[in-house]
């Protein structure tokens, strides 16, 4: 077979895996999280093995403990939806005030008039029985799914990290001759990723913490909730941390009566990001995974489109993991060069010659 036709088979066999990943997205979806988590504790299982406790404490014992936290923190966000949901009158009423006391303020200093009725009857149309009815539906669907992904996430999750004490020897028996240099590449890919999620956890820990701070100082409700929001929202490269910051405002423009309040919670909660992503993030991380800003944000595209919010928040792991596939294909190197980031002393090399 010519190295035309081998390139044009590769191409058909990556759009068939990229199909597969949209259709089979309920199962893949969970095995890739899973696959995650059992990756980020696989160090920890190494050493408690040197420390020559046995694997049957080991393995139960990380497996309920992480299990366990993620279902109380799933709970606790779906507590705190219902209780959100329980005062939606009040917060429609405060909302509708708040739309009132705006357009009187646009009037003002506009010397326009605008219609209060306009405004109310958009704002009643977008929150209308009919629409809340829907939501609420999608939200009755959403945790039949979540129940559903939870517990094949789970599955997926045991069975990955009972294997992962002998991972070495299945990918050096697997791969041949080159089991090796496969090792050695599963371990880069490995520690890229455990690196990038320590930090990137540490980091949105340390943003979800600031914008719990500043809804507490200005008595906002669910003020654990926003920063967790914005805790989870962090991991979405660009976007989330931009959108983390639109649930507390909004929330802030509808309890708090002083525009002056409304403008400074706003202005905070918008440094803490600005800050936070372009300050503090870029200095501790660098380019650890050296992928160039163009893949990242292609990898946010695609992978939300493939697998939604969730694609979206791992989407800079399965990019590190998609560049080192390409690595290991000859014809499809090239690829993996335009997605990472080159190194200065390369283009000072090539720019000599």
């Amino acid at each position: 077979m010519d190295k035309t036709s081998k390139n044009i088979l590769l191409i058909f066999l990556f759009v068939l895996i990229f199909y597969l990943l949209s259709v089979l997205s309920s199962l893949l979806l969970p095995l890739a999280i899973a696959f995650l988590m059992a990756s980020l504790f696989s160090p920890l299982i190494t050493f408690l093995s040197k420390k020559k406790i046995p694997n049957f404490i080991i393995l139960p014992l990380i497996s309920v403990i992480t299990l366990a936290v993620l279902y109380g923190i799933a709970n606790i966000i779906i507590e705190t939806v219902d209780a959100i949901s329980l005062q939606q009158d009040y917060l429609l009423v405060r909302l509708q005030s708040k739309f009132q006391s705006l357009v009187l303020w646009l009037n003002d200093i506009s010397g326009t008039d605008l219609s209060q009725a306009s405004f109310i009857e958009e704002l009643e149309s977008l929150l209308s029985a009919e629409r809340l009815s829907a939501l609420i539906g999608s939200v009755a669907r959403g945790l039949g799914s979540f129940t559903g992904s939870f517990f094949m996430f789970s599955l997926y999750y045991i069975v990955l990290l009972s294997g992962m004490a002998s991972t070495e020897k299945y990918i050096k028996y697997v791969a041949g001759p080159k089991g090796d240099q496969a090792f050695k590449k599963y371990m880069q890919m490995q520690n890229s990723i455990i690196s990038y999620m320590i930090w990137k956890t540490l980091i949105s820990l340390f943003t979800g913490g600031l914008v719990a701070g500043v809804c507490f100082m200005f008595d906002i409700k669910f003020a654990i909730f926003w920063g967790f929001i914005a805790f989870i929202l962090n991991y979405i490269p660009s976007i989330g941390s931009i959108a983390a910051t639109i649930p507390p405002i909004l929330m802030g423009i509808i309890e708090l009566e002083s525009l002056n309040a409304m403008i400074l919670l706003t202005a905070l909660l918008t440094a803490i990001q600005v800050i936070v992503g372009n300050v503090v993030e870029p200095l501790i991380m660098g380019n650890r995974l050296k992928l160039n800003t163009l893949t990242v944000l292609f990898g946010l595209v695609f992978w939300g489109y493939l697998w939604g919010v969730i694609g979206m928040m791992l989407s800079v792991p399965l990019m590190v993991v998609l560049k080192i596939v390409f690595e290991q294909t000859e014809s499809l190197g090239f690829l993996a060069r335009m997605m990472e980031t080159p190194d200065d002393n390369i283009v000072k090399l090539n720019a000599k010659e």
